[in-house]
């Protein structure tokens, strides 16, 4: 028991180190002028390494912090030259943990991420839902992670594009293709009605 103890406090310790003073979550903690995390955009997509905490060797990471009222949205868009076997993009705190998943379309996978015609996921990040289909709710969390990663079985040879605008909400359509379909409430109501019956099956009790 003291040995679990002590790791517990360990981890504690450890975890709130890494994002408080190496992902610098909360401000400029080296005194370098700038944030590792960058506020409202993301870094540029990158294999992984061990300063940005390690991972599969293959993958590629992006990463940054939304910092948004509640009138304000970020459109994101994302090129992709080489598919991955796995691309996920998910939204969490400031202390790294997942936001509420199953109730909120926190998180898309590629197969849940529509591209427009011209091959580019367009994600619109916001605490009020747009309307559109690459919504990632915020949860009415106003600030929190933004984690981009793509899988691959090696590297590939020309690494994704990802920019970030912020936008007032009320107009976010206007940053996305005319061709962006609309989301109605039904719509979405189904779609989180997917999300919890996946949930439910991949966390059932036996």
């Amino acid at each position: 028991m003291r040995r679990v103890g002590t790791i517990v406090e360990n981890q504690m310790k450890f975890w709130n180190k890494f994002y408080d003073v190496v992902l610098e979550a909360h401000g400029d903690k080296n005194g370098d002028g700038f944030t590792l995390m960058p506020r409202n955009a993301l870094n540029e997509p990158a294999l992984a390494n061990p300063a940005m905490g390690g991972g599969q060797s293959t993958n590629v990471y992006s990463g940054g912090v939304f910092d948004l009222q509640a009138d304000e949205a970020l459109v994101i868009e994302v090129v992709v030259p080489v598919q991955p076997a796995y691309m996920g993009f998910h939204l969490s705190n400031l202390w790294g943990e997942s936001l509420d998943y199953a109730n909120h379309t926190s998180s898309l996978n590629g197969f849940q991420s529509e591209p427009d015609p011209d091959g580019t996921l367009r994600y619109v990040v916001a605490g009020t839902d747009p309307g559109v289909p690459n919504w990632l709710d915020a949860a009415a969390h106003r600030g929190g992670f933004l984690t981009l990663r793509w899988t691959y079985s090696t590297p590939p040879p020309e690494l994704p594009k990802a920019t970030v605008t912020k936008v007032a909400l009320a107009l976010a359509r206007e940053h996305l293709p005319a061709t962006t379909r609309t989301v109605s409430p039904e719509e979405r109501r189904e779609q989180i009605r997917v999300r919890q019956e996946h949930v439910q099956r991949r966390y059932r009790q036996y």
